[in-house]
């Protein structure tokens, strides 16, 4: 199940978000940065606030890579059920000499470790973090004001991300500048959890946090059970499309193909469940975003010899969210003399069978 992390400036804000449904009280200063953090005594007030109705996590700061000060920080907000570090851009030694300071503090506490997509992640410190006792690792964005996260980190790496850290055992996160249309396009990765600061504000991010904006975030993250179902099996249903999508990658099983990348086009064409008459919003409907994050995750997945294999895991993909019904998915290379060669298939999940592809 995604859970809802909503980041607060202290208990007043607490309140509101616990009464929108937010799963993780998270507790910062935006006005000091990234992770500017709180004070101890208002962590206490914010404690002392949500009275465990929620876990509560604190931010350390926006503090250089020096283990000293990172560890100083962490220790004043033991209290917390989490505390978040950020692993700034320093040095590859700098930043495990900072997680291995903390190794003791990781028995006293939960700990979650930061990347930033736009701050030089390095993605190689994933298992010293699990071997540290860290509880979890997210990513989040350092300047809120150049874009969504997806602006630094494509949605295949991003997943590749949140792969990893479930297979060392680490929690998972993904934040950054998020908008209501981001949450169907990152909630297909599966990440623990997705976290809001300026989406939940009235204007900027530093301004307060108001109920309806928790509440409509809320309503777009999936609940446990929502996904993975089968699709209504009554009446036609209604069509969602994506044609004449160029992108250029490693495709081929002669030789002269290895090594190259040529064009190659995705038309993709997808019966889903009825739009409701009701739809208003991101969440009332199937997002065509989907279809393009998966196109690109195959572009970036490295070489692959058949136009099948790609059609076949492109209809999977699809097909793993209930409210589709059926697929047709044409994969064509243009580059091989006539206007284009390639293969469509059609794969459809009949009721009360599992996804087929």
């Amino acid at each position: 199940m995604i859970r809802l992390l909503a980041s607060v400036t202290g208990p007043e804000e607490a309140a509101i978000v616990i009464e929108g449904g937010a799963d993780f009280v998270d507790l910062k200063d935006p006005r000091l940065g990234a992770l500017g953090a709180a004070t101890p005594a208002v962590l206490d007030a914010t404690l002392r606030a949500v009275a465990g109705r929620r876990p509560v996590s604190a931010v350390a700061g926006d503090l250089p890579m020096e283990p000293d000060i990172v560890v100083r920080e962490v220790t004043a907000r033991l209290a917390a059920d989490y505390v978040k570090i950020g692993l700034f851009p320093a040095s590859r030694e700098a930043r495990s000499a900072v997680i291995e300071a903390l190794r003791p503090l990781a028995k006293r506490t939960r700990l979650i470790a930061v990347f930033f997509a736009d701050g030089d992640p390095d993605f190689a410190l994933l298992p010293l973090l699990a071997e540290a006792g860290f509880a979890g690792a997210m990513i989040d964005t350092l300047g809120k004001s150049s874009g969504r996260l997806t602006a630094s980190l494509s949605p295949a790496k991003l997943g590749e991300f949140v792969r990893r850290t479930r297979e060392l055992g680490l929690m998972s996160g993904l934040a950054g500048s998020l908008e209501p249309p981001d949450v169907a396009r990152l909630a297909v990765l599966k990440p623990d959890y997705l976290g809001f600061r300026g989406a939940l504000t009235e204007g900027p991010r530093d301004g307060p946090v108001t109920l309806a904006a928790v509440q409509a975030i809320r309503a777009l993250i999936p609940v446990e059970g929502s996904a993975g179902g089968e699709p209504t099996a009554v009446g036609a249903g209604d069509s969602i499309f994506v044609r004449d999508f160029d992108l250029a990658l490693e495709i081929g099983a002669y030789g002269h193909e290895r090594g190259r990348k040529q064009l190659v086009r995705f038309s993709v064409e997808a019966e889903i469940d009825p739009i409701a008459p009701d739809a208003r919003s991101i969440g009332g409907v199937y997002s065509y975003d989907v279809i393009i994050d998966a196109i690109r995750a195959l572009a970036e997945s490295g070489h692959t010899d058949l136009v099948e294999t790609l059609a076949l895991e492109l209809a999977r993909t699809i097909l793993a969210d209930a409210r589709v019904r059926e697929v047709t998915v044409r994969v064509e290379k243009l580059e091989l003399g006539p206007r284009s060669v390639g293969v469509e298939i059609t794969r459809r999940r009949e009721a009360g069978d599992a996804p087929r592809a």
